[in-house]
């Protein structure tokens, strides 16, 4: 890439106003960094040393370093940094996943690189340098690795932000305003680390995505709205590392005065509110600094939340970085900020001051690439007088997620080249993706109508589709569930909208009952805290709560209603026609609905097995459930849920357990075991919910996870005692020889260890030798990978999380009769396919897709109803539809602490919206049923490809003698996930038309294959 060329006069005049605050221009032309490609050099590349420990310069444009995993080295560049300016730096790395990480970047502002990519990819972030840091040095290596990781080429640039821009207000990455309140939330894994709009100084050094303090440091930001005082304000920082010293936070009108407001001398979160004296007010400066001279703690979270006077206008603000390549006299940038008109068309507001001493003709231009549909390339030609400004609208389009490079170019009337090219890199999120959807021809009046299938999630700004449909169309099998979401878009407020569903009716009479299909209303939840670089800071659809009362609907805003047909199993194939009408005051339409029944049923049961946690008790506080007979009726419904969605909670039978009584003065020492309530409850989820497994507790196990263990024990009886060797046999045979008697052995797991490090491996090893001693029938089931350790053989169904999987290690215990499930949960997150609200639609379902490709048989999540945390709301529990974000409980977390495990984390069935507040509706209990999500509905849809999948292979088995060759091969490589849907665990379709695509074929397949 060729070096940016600066001069410093011009960048002094246009960089602060940019910003919202001025940063200090560049004191000379911006040097490049030293060989950038490592291809120069006789022994050892130019300009890079190894610090120490293992590293190469392989084929004299290559850095390596390896680690042995305990120790940390690098490569080292020496460069002079300018105090407080922004930089981009990307670098081209490869490696192997192991343990330990990569660390990239300058000393002072490095990111962590965890789980390498084994092909090559371009990694980078922008940051703020320290104020006072001039020569320091850039570094590309490992930290406790144990495997090779390499570098092929560096580049550094000097950056300049370009914030989203509302009037006279500029919002950046982490602020918002919403309903009168400015929000500034900031976490710092984003691609812009350490620098926020708000940022005003700082001396503390960052890593990752957190401040570092040592001694002396400090982070000042900076808060003003024009035309907004600043009424009141709530405070919160989190320290998630601490050494000594503590943290103080403090607060200036003038930076002379400062007000101490908290000091967190430990781990966790402190809150505080500003004192009244110091408000209304128009600026506000915010400080966090060291308490003593040997201070050493990080800090992780800044939350700044502040009612404003004023009606300020509801935003979410971006921030984008430009790189000026050449910047001529004559022409000087006094202002650029981004305007969005609407999602997939913004605006780069240019404003250009001619400071040549002439009159000229300017002309500017535009070009997004990789080009996208729409309008993609602007010209504008204008004329300036000498010492005159002009503003230019530069618009460009993009419809497709993914990332583009926007240049920019300013000619003058010479030719003698550009007077300015600058360039913009940005990305589209695949939440605003705009490529997908169609209007329904039909409609007219006071609202849009459009619709999409179910596998999006539909931001409530974007713009109807332009490519018209004369119904929605949807396929399935019997017994399947299929969904369509039809979107309302109002042109003006619509009161009272209402929508029914008609009869699906067939040929020749043939008719699926309007009973058979649902309206649900799609949720929305503010999503402050993206889970990760997936995530934005917007509101995310995913509740879906019964559409059984009519809603206001606010204009020019999306509300999506989904259409879930359940085909019956005696329904006739063929296609069907319905409709979806809609009611509201001075306004109806009816959008046409097409349904293509497929000529097969899927069976009740599952063939791949789930495995869900529940919680009852969440369900009875929330529910506000006192009496057996309340608790019973609504945990039907909820298993209800859970059968229709062909998911298994880990116990089926809360309020009926397995009881057991140990007699160890018994001769010889044995345990009375009660079936009889367990019996009752689980033969209804076998044979009515179809249930496929149970978590089955056992007694006198001890367990525990990587946090922390208990022991094996009955009473008082350890596990080397006669006394607990003679109780534990005879229990747990009973246990066994009862699974047996009754037909359920194949669906009962021994889950009683999670997460073991290796320390608790011998642990569960002899927990796992003395089950299968004493009944080896029963199944032992451990979340963990296989390896080469005292666990290999002790386990029957290993349950490793996505991203730890390996397909050559599983094979081998396959080959010694082992199984495979696995899980996801606040882990992995992105690029991996996630459970997270804050991603998209397709990930849950590929997941499924990912499962058949690895002959995984199971899928585990470790809850579904985590609707509050213990820690992070000790005292009132959490509003699951106002706040989606699943926050850390347990593992020491202090009491009042919030740490986030992500969006949505073990939460896909919502309550009642009525019972969303315990006690916000009254006392008295809630008999509702749970309300449904996008994710647990794409689960579902999930499971039911991979039952399509099941089922054509079975087929295939039973007729193969029956084909020829030629067909065998067609029928088997419907069998093989293509790539378009997956290519690999983090590369996957996020537009779900090849799954939609592929199921039509293996729909189409089965139907020629059935006798």
């Amino acid at each position: 890439m060729k070096p940016l060329l600066f001069r410093p006069a011009i960048w002094a005049r246009c960089l602060p106003l940019v910003c919202a605050f001025a940063i200090p221009a560049f004191a000379e032309d911006f040097t490049p960094i030293t060989n950038p490609s490592f291809d120069q050099g006789d022994d050892a590349p130019t300009g890079w040393t190894l610090s120490g420990g293992k590293g190469r310069w392989v084929d004299r444009n290559v850095l390596e370093v390896t680690g042995d995993g305990s120790d940390s080295n690098f490569w080292r560049c020496d460069y002079r940094f300018e105090p407080g300016k922004l930089y981009r730096f990307q670098v081209r790395g490869r490696g192997t996943p192991s343990d330990g990480c990569g660390v990239v970047g300058p000393v002072f502002a490095n990111r962590d690189i965890h789980a390498p990519s084994p092909v090559w990819k371009w990694l980078g972030h922008v940051f703020r340098v320290p104020d006072n840091v001039t020569d320091s040095y850039l570094r590309l290596g490992q930290w406790q690795t144990n495997a090779p990781i390499q570098f092929d080429a560096v580049e550094l640039t000097p950056a300049l932000p370009v914030h989203l821009a509302l009037g006279d207000l500029l919002l950046g990455e982490g602020e918002s305003i919403r309903d009168g309140r400015y929000t500034f939330s900031a976490t710092f894994a984003h691609d812009s680390s350490n620098y926020h709009r708000p940022l005003h100084s700082a001396t503390a050094g960052f890593n990752s995505d957190r401040w570092t303090f040592g001694g002396g440091s400090q982070v000042t930001y900076r808060f003003e709205l024009p035309g907004h005082k600043i009424a009141s304000v709530r405070l919160s920082f989190n320290v998630n590392y601490h050494t000594r010293g503590g943290c103080v936070a403090e607060v200036s009108r003038d930076q002379k005065a400062w007000t101490a407001l908290a000091t967190q001398e430990s781990l966790g979160t402190a809150r505080v509110d500003l004192p009244d004296d110091l408000l209304p007010a128009d600026v506000l400066f915010l400080r966090f600094r060291t308490s003593t001279a040997d201070s050493s703690f990080q800090i992780n979270r800044v939350e700044y939340d502040a009612e404003l006077h004023g009606n300020p206008v509801n935003a979410t603000g971006k921030t984008a970085f430009l790189a000026l390549e050449e910047l001529r006299p004559g022409l000087v940038i006094e202002r650029m900020t981004l305007h969005e008109t609407h999602i997939g068309q913004s605006r780069l507001n240019l404003t250009l001051k001619n400071t040549s001493g002439h009159h000229c003709e300017v002309n500017a231009s535009t070009a997004v690439t990789p080009l996208s549909e729409g309008l993609s390339e602007t010209n504008v030609s204008f004329s300036l007088a000498n010492d005159e400004s002009t503003d230019v609208p530069l618009h460009f389009s993009v419809d497709s997620p993914g990332k583009y490079s926007l240049r920019l170019k300013v000619d003058g009337s010479r030719d003698d080249g550009p007077l300015i090219r600058a360039s913009l890199e940005f990305t589209v999120p695949d939440y605003y993706r705009a490529d997908y959807g169609r209007q329904i021809a039909t409609a007219s009046g006071k609202a849009s109508l459009w619709w999409c299938d179910a596998t999006h999630k539909i931001p409530q700004s974007r713009v109807a589709p332009t490519v018209e449909d004369v119904a929605a169309r949807m396929s399935a099998a019997r017994n399947d569930r299929e969904a369509v979401q039809i979107v309302v878009r109002p042109d003006r407020p619509l009161r009272q909208l209402a929508a029914t569903a008609s009869p699906l009716i067939g040929f020749d009479g043939a008719t699926i009952p309007a009973d058979n299909v649902k309206i649900l209303r799609v949720a929305y939840h503010f999503v402050n805290h993206p889970t990760d670089k997936t995530g934005q800071r917007d509101y995310w659809p995913d509740a879906l709560p019964p559409f059984d009362k009519p809603i206001d609907l606010p204009a020019g805003k999306n509300q999506p209603l989904w259409v879930l047909v359940h085909v019956p199993k005696d329904a006739k194939a063929g296609d069907y026609t319905g409709k979806i009408s809609l009611k509201a005051e001075n306004f109806s339409a009816d959008v046409p609905i097409e349904l293509h029944v497929w000529d097969f049923t899927l069976p009740d049961r599952n063939h791949i097995e789930t495995a869900f946690g529940f919680s009852a008790g969440n369900v009875f506080r929330y529910h506000q459930l006192k009496t057996d007979e309340d608790k019973r009726r609504v945990l039907d419904m909820y298993f209800q849920c859970f059968a229709e969605h062909r998911i298994s909670p880990y116990d089926p039978a809360p309020m009926d357990p397995i009881r057991v009584k140990f007699l160890p003065e018994a001769d010889p020492p044995r345990a009375d075991v009660d079936f009889s309530a367990f019996d009752r409850a689980m033969t209804r989820a076998v044979e009515k919910f179809h249930f496929t497994g149970i978590r089955l507790p056992v007694q006198g196990m001890g367990g525990g996870t990587f946090h922390a263990r208990s022991e094996p024990r009955i009473g008082e009886f350890g596990e080397n005692t006669p006394e607990y060797k003679a109780m534990f046999s005879s229990y747990v045979k009973q246990l066994e020889d009862h699974f047996r008697e009754k037909g359920w052995l194949k669906h009962a797991y021994i889950y009683w260890f999670d997460e073991p490090a290796p320390k608790d491996y011998e642990f569960v090893a002899d927990g796992m030798k003395r089950l299968k001693q004493y009944a080896p029938g029963l199944q032992r089931m451990l979340t963990e990978e296989p390896a080469d350790n005292v666990l290999a053989g002790t386990v029957d169904i290993w349950c490793p999380v996505s991203f730890n999987y390996n397909h050559e290690a599983a094979q081998k215990r396959r080959a010694r009769g082992e199984r495979f499930w696995w899980y996801v949960c606040c882990g992995p997150k992105a690029p991996y396919c996630t459970l997270f609200i804050d991603h998209p639609a397709t990930e849950l379902r590929t997941w499924l897709w990912q499962t058949w490709q690895r002959d995984v048989v199971g899928t585990l999540v470790w809850q579904s109803n985590y609707w509050t945390s213990s820690s992070a709301f000790p005292d009132e529990p959490q509003n699951p539809y106002e706040d989606p974000m699943g926050y850390v409980s347990g593992y020491s977390t202090p009491k009042g602490a919030k740490r986030f495990w992500g969006n949505g984390d073990g939460r896909f069935i919502y309550p009642p919206e009525s019972a969303a507040v315990p006690g916000k509706s009254g006392d008295g209990p809630i008999i509702e049923p749970p309300v449904s999500s996008i994710r647990w509905e794409m689960l579902r849809e999930g499971i039911e490809d991979y039952e399509y999948l099941y089922m054509l292979r079975e087929l295939l088995a039973k007729r193969r003698g029956e084909l020829t060759p030629e067909e065998i091969k067609q029928y088997e490589a419907l069998l093989e996930v293509p790539e378009s849907i997956t290519r690999d665990m983090t590369t996957f379709a996020t537009d779900p038309e090849p799954i939609y695509s592929r199921r039509s074929e293996i729909a189409r397949a089965i139907e020629q294959l059935q006798p």
